[in-house]
C-alpha cells in the first residue's frame, strides 16, 4: 500500500464513513453538512459526494459501527 492510501486521520475516515451512510439513506446535503460539522476538508467532501465509489474502502472497525443502517423518513410509520 502506498503512503498516500494509509489512514493517518481515522476521525476523518470514520466521518467520511459515517457521510456516505447518511448519502445512501438521505440525501447529499445532508451528508455534506455532517462531514463539513466534523472537519472534513471541502475538497474531500466534494470529491465523495460525487463519486462515493472511489473512496477507500471500510475498515473491519468502520464496518461494524456502520453496519446498522438508520431508517429513512418515509419507513418509519
Amino acid at each position: 500500500m502506498s503512503k498516500r492510501q494509509r489512514r493517518h486521520d481515522v476521525p476523518t475516515a470514520n466521518a467520511v464513513a459515517r457521510g456516505l451512510n447518511i448519502l445512501a439513506v438521505r440525501n447529499a446535503e445532508l451528508a455534506q453538512r455532517y462531514m463539513a460539522y466534523k472537519g472534513v476538508p471541502e475538497q474531500v467532501i466534494a470529491r465523495v459526494l460525487l463519486d462515493p465509489q472511489r473512496r477507500r474502502p471500510l475498515t473491519p472497525e468502520q464496518s461494524v459501527s456502520e453496519a446498522i443502517v438508520p431508517l429513512s423518513a418515509r419507513d418509519v410509520w
